[in-house]
């Protein structure tokens, strides 16, 4: 056990004995080096993004965000790089700049054409009018998240193309990792090939698991062999009719399927792989076999239908603390959401005395109170769900009341709370015997 000591919940996930033999979900952060945008965009698959990143979401520049946000709810995403700004002159003194460095800058046209007593002021992308203006001087003009106009000068008629925008350099991954925490998200994608990045990315992810954090967060990357439950190494890539995915950028699409199924679906045959004709390498049954016992989550081609082959994460080194069965993706990410749920619950109802506002003193009636809350819980939101296991003569090992531990801890102040849940997996091995009568 953990000692604390700030005031907060801590949740530690073990394996409990065995017999022989409410948090976020659907929310991908990922970094990308791109040719426009903030520094920090948050997506959903409604939103239109010419403004935001410069192009549509359908077109091969935005693959990736495309990628994630066919299946994802939310995409998080963070620029690597900032480049150079794009600007034009429009007179002496006013200068037309993009709202953002990079080379998509460069497609952006100013034409100011004069209206009555004023002026009217139209921003083009490519030839598509964007934003259009009337206005008395520079100073009327209201960035339009393509666009600004500085200095002094006065407008004049003018058609000016903007030029001088750049990429730059990706900065280091250390900038995103510092950014992640300000936000709530479940997966983090990660479409580079750095081994450098990975080991530190994996570094954060188990910061942020251990208790005391208890941020449930996951990794899905293509480039080492981390055995652990909570990242997933997805080494195979896609073709769409309209471009094709390196094993790196299809961590994308395995990444936004991930958050799609939570603990509601399990991915094994996952076969609504949105777009995608073809997976870049076709294994056999025997690469299958032996991929997937080094813990790789693979995309194959099965019935002309590319599938999602085997929900699995890395873990491939089984002990007494992280049994066989937290292999199973949907297992774990049953084991993190309930744990964050719980954390939520206690932080929420319980940390703390106030009085008459659901206050709960540290006595025996207090911590029955916390235990009713747990299984309240467990309850309505797991066990009647099918998410967890109920007790039965079949499954002895399934949820009961009794398997909620709530006691008086080492300090005044303190509880100590054991819950035992089992995570209802998916069927995912059929074995059929049939006898000829």
């Amino acid at each position: 056990m953990i000692e604390r000591v700030l005031p907060g919940v801590s949740v530690e996930t073990v394996a409990g004995e065995r017999a022989a033999q409410q948090g976020v979900t659907g929310v991908v952060a990922m970094p990308l080096t791109l040719p426009w945008g903030a520094k920090v965009t948050e997506l959903s698959p409604s939103d239109d993004t010419r403004v935001s990143l410069g192009y549509r979401r359908s077109d091969p520049t935005l693959k990736l965000v495309n990628e994630v946000l066919n299946h994802a709810n939310r995409l998080i995403l963070y620029r690597l790089n900032t480049g150079t700004q794009a600007t034009g002159t429009i007179s002496s003194g006013l200068t037309a700049k993009a709202m953002y460095g990079g080379a998509r800058g460069n497609d952006l046209s100013v034409i100011v054409e004069a209206a009555g007593d004023g002026w009217m002021v139209k921003t083009y992308l490519d030839t598509v009018e964007m934003d259009s203006q009337t206005v008395t001087s520079a100073a009327g003009f209201t960035a339009n998240g393509l666009i600004t106009l500085e200095g002094e000068g006065a407008l004049a008629a003018k058609t000016v193309k903007l030029t001088g925008g750049a990429d730059g350099d990706a900065e280091s991954i250390d900038n995103f990792i510092a950014e992640l925490p300000l936000h709530e998200y479940n997966l983090i994608a990660y479409t580079g090939t750095s081994a450098e990045d990975v080991q530190k990315l994996v570094g954060y992810v188990k910061e942020r698991r251990d208790p005391e954090v208890c941020d449930m967060i996951q990794l899905v990357q293509s480039v080492t062999a981390t055995d652990n439950e909570a990242v997933y190494h997805s080494t195979v890539g896609g073709k769409t009719a309209d471009y094709e995915l390196t094993p790196a950028e299809a961590c994308a699409t395995m990444a936004g399927i991930l958050s799609r199924c939570g603990i509601s679906d399990s991915a094994t045959s996952f076969d609504d792989v949105a777009g995608w004709i073809d997976v870049s390498t076709r294994l056999t049954i025997e690469q299958q076999k032996a991929r997937t016992q080094a813990g790789e989550i693979l995309f194959v081609l099965r019935n002309s239908a590319v599938k999602v082959f085997y929900d699995i994460n890395s873990l491939t080194t089984h002990t007494s603390a992280r049994p066989k069965d937290w292999h199973k993706g949907l297992v774990v990410r049953t084991h993190d959401k309930y744990a964050k749920d719980l954390q939520l619950l206690l932080d929420e109802k319980v940390i703390g005395y106030r009085g008459t506002r659901n206050g709960i003193r540290n006595s025996v009636e207090g911590r029955n109170l916390v235990k009713g809350m747990i299984a309240k819980m467990t309850a309505e939101e797991y066990v009647d769900r099918g998410y967890i296991a109920r007790r039965s003569d079949e499954d002895p090992q399934g949820f009961s009341a009794d398997d909620i531990s709530v006691k008086l801890g080492a300090e005044r102040d303190a509880i100590d709370v054991k819950v035992g849940i089992k995570p209802n997996d998916a069927i995912d091995k059929i074995y059929v015997t049939v006898v000829s009568q």
